[in-house]
């Protein structure tokens, strides 16, 4: 009843009409029949409309060796550690506030001295979210690694450099166009560099409008890291030291 209780149901409010039925549904596989199949029948039964139009089944995450997530083997891995990093000793502690006996504390307390011997860096918000939908190609279960989160990290910290880059040398004054246009004067450099944007914001689309995300954020990876930072910028710095 989740889907229509929160707007109100069985009153007719603003809410109800604007947001219900919605659009798409993400969830885990394991609770299919569980939860999703249930919310479609009840909703059927007191609406007359199916609550959902699509299902989006994302994998289940596991640690880096393949294992589910257990607090007895210390392997669970919070998101808000990640983003904001964790020392060995902290993860030691959260341990300690759970109801493990000595014997799963010490085993726990060996796992993550194994797996995270320097604790977890800390890897951010985007880091994060990035390393999660490009790991959707590995199918029904992910194995998370936080050294593949941290690379995501040192990805992100590179666009900034980037960018950073490219405002220095446009200056204070510059102010972009309000419709995009060639001017003719473009080198082969430049036109390459189009081309590739153009590939990568159509590999973008597709994969975000059907849900392939490991190929957005394939596409993006490539594009920033390989084809506009080793690249165009290289090849465009004698130009801009040259005035």
């Amino acid at each position: 009843m989740w889907p229509f209780t929160i707007f109100g149901w069985p009153e007719k409010t603003s809410d109800m009409n604007n947001f219900f039925p919605g659009s798409l549904l993400e969830t885990g596989h394991d609770i299919l029949f569980f939860w999703v199949a249930r919310m479609v029948f009840m909703s059927q039964e007191l609406t007359g409309q199916l609550p959902f139009k699509e299902v989006y089944l994302h994998a289940m995450i596991r640690d880096a060796h393949g294992r589910k997530m257990s607090k007895s083997l210390g392997n669970v891995i919070d998101p808000i550690d990640v983003i904001h990093g964790v020392s060995l000793a902290q993860l030691n502690k959260q341990l300690e506030t759970g109801n493990l006996d000595p014997k799963e504390l010490k085993v726990a307390k060996e796992g993550q001295a194994r797996d995270y011997p320097n604790g977890i860096p800390e890897c951010g918000t985007d880091a994060l979210r990035f390393a999660l939908m490009s790991y959707t190609s590995q199918g029904r279960d992910i194995n998370l690694d936080v050294l593949r989160v941290q690379g995501y990290r040192f990805f992100c910290n590179k666009i900034w450099q980037a960018s950073r880059f490219t405002l220095m040398q446009l200056g204070d004054n510059f102010k972009p166009l309000a419709e995009f246009k060639l001017s003719g004067s473009e080198s082969t450099l430049d036109k390459w560099i189009l081309s590739r944007l153009s590939f990568a914001v159509e590999a973008c689309e597709l994969g975000m409008s059907g849900y392939s995300f490991h190929q957005a954020t394939s596409a993006m990876y490539n594009f920033w890291l390989y084809d506009f930072c080793d690249i165009y910028i290289e090849g465009s710095k004698p130009v801009l030291m040259n005035g």
